[in-house]
């Protein structure tokens, strides 16, 4: 049946980019001129000079290159607005104003353009940068320039997250945007067994320093997947852009308080790249120790009587890993190219706990005392492959894009717990210590094929977008529990704990996107139809049910230029939130008997309704945009805490009726001076939860957080000082409110050598206040708890870079698509 839905598509969609693929080309506009040096500096031979050709009013990179020695250019692109930059290494950058290609135009000239060098006493110490805004804002999306963050060396994905606005990270690596939970995360644009399994995020496997950028799209047209209530979170890793062989050494030491916490992180990239291919790889290895305390107090009103439970632990908490990534770029000929990625991961979590439960009376006097020791190993690795072929048309009129991805996970979960139990008035154990094993396996993988074809039609302004795609999700767990009690220990198996479970995910999509611009108004309309499958399979209870259903998701956009630079922006998207298979998974995990977790199968997905209304506006000194953003969510997916008669609890999910969402958003990026730089972004939102559920009623509140992150340059722009600050209020949930609060971090970094070595250091959470708190108030019913780890540490970090740029002596200009360089 897959394949007689699947197939038809595919066929009407391979017609189709031949149909296109035939059109009658454009004439295309030359664009011409020559680039002067002036004040040349000595003993500086062939300096590298670089051009980019952008289309406005967006920055839309579309092609670029080095300029040949003689320092003439000649470039061909279709009508259009556009705009040029010219920069070369210790010259003041060149960038044009925006011009308009004619389709009555034979060329467009510029003349001669002339670079100042930069003045100084002694150039060799100064680093001259093409920096980048640490954000920046387009049409649909909202870029965070990683490289641009000082305080995130020596960090994880998890912790560039957490300084991204409107974005926060629960204790259980949960992310959340604009204050709501169900996030898809991407990598390179692409599902990955590293982006979540089993409803959990294993990004500390991702080191930042390989991270390029972080795109944030709250409102997606129809050409991204539908999934995800609050939008999509797209991590860019880097791959190398400069030409010849360089590379990249790094390494962070850091330690926390008295404690102990002893950090170590080493990073090494290589790179080499001509005209023809670009070879890439990366090691990163990393080994930080840390710790994790929680408290819990429960309080619940029982018909036999009230049930107060106070449990406090401490523990250790160990994290290590490495990272190996290697690729390739082929460029065939002038319009194909074809590409290769391949990501390695191999992950150790090990935790300790020293867990104390104390049972109090309605006096608060203790009445049952017990320990409960842990040790939690969890060993991982993921494999994520892509291979992709990207074809170019002529009079660059589009291009057609193959990618095929592949993302093998798995996951080892051992879990060792003794329980001791205590007299209160001597703490001499008065019962037979139970001993409980756990082994757990855990299997994600992902593959996905899709087909991208963007077309242009000059004559009539319309830009065309359209794609078919395919993802197969295969998930398993396995787990095995015993117990046995001393003495002599005689481990037995855990029958109720035990179980197998799987999980398959097919999803098969096909979208269509079309945009027109009307002088100052650009509108873009777009549909995406989807049939998917969601197949939980209780393997061990032999139960398997089948989840099918087909599902439209439009998208509307209308952007107006109310001047240049200013522009007002209204859009609209239809979206899904999927359960996950961990939310889906209906046997209880019994590794905390007081706390316990399970899925529910019978979970159906939750439709979004999006609505945006954004204005940006673009100063050479300030940069600034803002939303007002309603949701409305039906069948909403909530996680909800059960409690029992016999004094225990489980976190499961439920569909409650609908949530209503209205929310305003803030982002400026001030540059008063031209050495300091300063990021404010403010999110509020006010939520409407209402529920058919009567033990669980209905709610509403207030929900901000305010992020600010600011840089000054000095010491001849060799030298940077950073300080980021992140505020999080309490946040509203169904049952109650939770809150994680944020850090106040600091970092300075000096430069070396023209750039070539820097040497930094960064302080986390100087006042130690970062943790996750939570307060649950139902009628009977009230839990409060806090989580804290290890967050205030001092980084030393130290870096090498090395190459020689190769300048490509031709009079034309090369293709020079990637991501950032070393």
């Amino acid at each position: 049946m897959l394949k007689r839905m699947f197939f038809p598509l595919a066929i009407t969609f391979v017609l189709f980019t031949l149909c296109v693929n035939t059109l009658n080309a454009q004439n295309e506009i030359s664009i011409s001129g020559k680039v002067v040096l002036l004040d040349q500096i000595q003993d500086q031979d062939d300096p590298l000079i670089m051009l980019k050709l952008f289309q406005m009013p967006d920055t839309t990179y579309i092609q670029g290159g080095i300029i040949s020695s003689d320092g003439k250019f000649n470039l061909t692109s279709a009508p259009g607005v556009y705009m040029i930059q010219i920069s070369s290494n210790s010259y003041q950058t060149f960038q044009s104003e925006s011009f308009e290609l004619k389709k009555d135009q034979e060329n467009y000239h510029f003349g001669t353009i002339r670079l100042l060098a930069i003045k100084s006493q002694d150039v060799k110490d100064i680093t001259v940068r093409g920096q980048k805004d640490l954000m920046e804002t387009a049409f649909d999306k909202k870029v965070y320039n990683v490289a641009q963050d000082l305080n995130v060396n020596g960090g994880t994905a998890n912790d560039i997250l957490n300084k991204l606005p409107s974005v926060d990270v629960d204790q259980d690596g949960g992310v959340l945007l604009r204050g709501q939970g169900g996030v898809t995360i991407l990598i390179d644009g692409r599902p990955s067994s590293l982006s979540g399994g089993n409803g959990k995020t294993l990004l500390d496997a991702i080191p930042a320093n390989s991270i390029e950028r972080v795109e944030i799209i709250t409102n997606p047209s129809a050409k991204y997947d539908p999934d995800g209530s609050s939008g999509i979170i797209n991590i860019v890793l880097k791959k190398n852009k400069l030409l010849g062989f360089n590379g990249l050494l790094s390494t962070n030491l850091a330690t926390g308080n008295l404690n102990g916490g002893n950090v170590g992180e080493g990073n090494a990239s290589l790179s080499y790249r001509n005209g023809n291919f670009n070879v890439f790889g990366s090691y990163n290895a990393r080994y930080l120790e840390g710790y994790r305390n929680n408290y819990n107090d429960i309080r619940q009103d029982l018909s036999s009587g009230t049930f107060i439970l106070d449990q406090n632990r401490i523990g250790t908490d160990l994290d290590a890993g490495q990272t190996i990534r290697i690729g390739t770029d082929i460029n065939l000929n002038p319009q194909n190219t074809l590409g290769m990625i391949m990501t390695s991961a191999f992950a150790t979590r090990d935790r300790t706990g020293d867990l104390w439960n104390g049972q109090l009376d309605t006096n608060y006097q203790l009445t049952d005392l017990w320990e409960r020791i842990s040790y939690d190993p969890t060993h991982r690795h993921n494999y994520d492959i892509n291979l992709n072929f990207k074809h170019d048309f002529k009079a660059e009129k589009g291009n057609f894009v193959f990618d095929m991805s592949s993302s093998l996970g798995k996951e080892f979960i051992e879990g060792y717990y003794d329980n001791i139990y205590y007299t209160v008035d001597t703490l001499i154990s008065f019962q037979p210590s139970q001993f409980q094993r756990l082994f757990n396996t855990e299997q994600n993988n992902i593959t996905t094929a899709q087909a991208d074809l963007i077309y242009l039609f000059p004559n009539l302004g319309i830009r065309t977008e359209s794609g078919l795609k395919a993802i197969l999700r295969d998930q398993l767990v396995d787990t095995y529990s015993e117990s046995a009690y001393v003495v002599p220990v005689d481990f037995q198996e855990d029958t109720l704990a035990n179980f197998l479970y799987g999980y398959k995910e097919q999803i098969y999509s096909a979208y269509g996107v079309a945009a027109k611009q009307f002088n100052k108004i650009k509108a873009q309309i777009g549909l995406r139809t989807e049939k998917a499958f969601q197949i939980p399979n209780l393997i061990s209870d032999s139960i398997r049910i089948v989840n099918d259903y087909f599902n439209l998701f439009p998208s509307a956009h209308l952007r107006y230029e109310m001047k240049e630079k200013s522009e007002l922006s209204v859009s609209y998207s239809k979206r899904i939130n999927r359960a996950s298979a961990g939310n889906l998974n209906p046997f209880t995990n019994y590794s905390d008997p007081f706390n316990l977790r399970r899925g529910n199968p019978y979970l159906r997905p939750e439709f979004i309704h999006s609505f945006d209304l954004a204005y940006s506006l673009e100063k050479k000194k300030l940069v600034f945009s803002t939303a007002l953003y309603f949701r409305m969510a039906n069948d909403v997916i909530s996680r909800i805490k059960e409690f029992y008669p016999d004094n225990t609890s489980a976190v499961t999910f439920m569909n409650i009726a609908q949530t209503k969402s209205l929310g305003y958003e803030m982002i400026m990026n001030l540059k008063p001076i031209e050495a300091f730089r300063s990021t404010i972004s403010y999110n509020s939102n006010y939520t409407w939860f209402y529920s058919q559920d009567s033990t669980l009623g209905n709610r509403k509140g207030f929900n901000h957080n305010i992020k600010w992150n600011s840089s000054y340059e000095f010491w001849n722009k060799t030298a940077t000082l950073q300080l980021s600050v992140n505020y999080n209020g309490p946040r509203v949930t169904l049952q109650g409110t939770v809150q994680r609060k944020g850090p106040i971090d600091m970092a300075f970094e000096k430069r070396f050598a023209n750039g070539n070595w820097v040497i930094g250091t960064r302080v986390t959470d100087i006042f130690n206040r970062q943790g996750f708190y939570y307060f649950i108030d139902r009628p009977g019913i009230y839990q409060s708890g806090e989580y804290k780890w290890l967050t205030r540490r001092v980084y030393l970090s130290i870096s090498y870079k090395f190459g020689k740029l190769e300048n490509l002596k031709k009079a034309k200009i090369t293709n020079s698509n990637g991501g950032s360089d070393f």
